[in-house]
């Protein structure tokens, strides 16, 4: 009897997965890092509309700055800014998963159900840029 479950298997399928990975090159930005980028420049520019349009143009600001930091940060590959985005996906689907429970019309199931479409694969294509990003050169 063992001590407890076996990981060999886990364990030598992922020293595989990792030695297949290849570093990003200098300039290289793959498909899920640009289609971040335009996730962020939409929903980030949807949000500063939808805050002026309420007549909060500090507040508004403030997202124009924070959402062009980011997607500088993105398109400069850095690893934070990835990672942060990241969390930003995670919340987003969560948020939209748990706003379908309370949707009271059609519109409200689309753009929940919208927005996890928009996010999810995002989420999963980024998943591998960072690990290859990690990759020693």
């Amino acid at each position: 009897m063992s001590g407890g479950p076996d990981y060999s298997r886990s364990k030598a399928r992922n020293e595989a997965i990792r030695a297949g990975l290849e570093p990003l090159g200098p300039d290289e930005r793959p498909l899920g890092l640009k289609l971040a980028i335009a996730l962020a420049i939409v929903l980030g520019g949807a949000n500063v509309i939808a805050t002026a349009a309420a007549g909060q143009y500090p507040f508004a600001i403030v997202i124009a700055v924070v959402t062009g930091a980011l997607v500088y940060g993105l398109w400069s590959r850095a690893y934070l800014a990835i990672l942060l985005f990241q969390a930003l996906l995670a919340l987003t689907i969560i948020v939209s998963a748990l706003a379908l429970l309370f949707a009271g019309n059609a519109l409200g199931v689309l753009l929940c159900v919208g927005l996890i479409v928009a996010c999810a694969p995002v989420f999963w294509l980024l998943v591998r840029v960072m690990a290859r990003l990690q990759v020693p050169r």
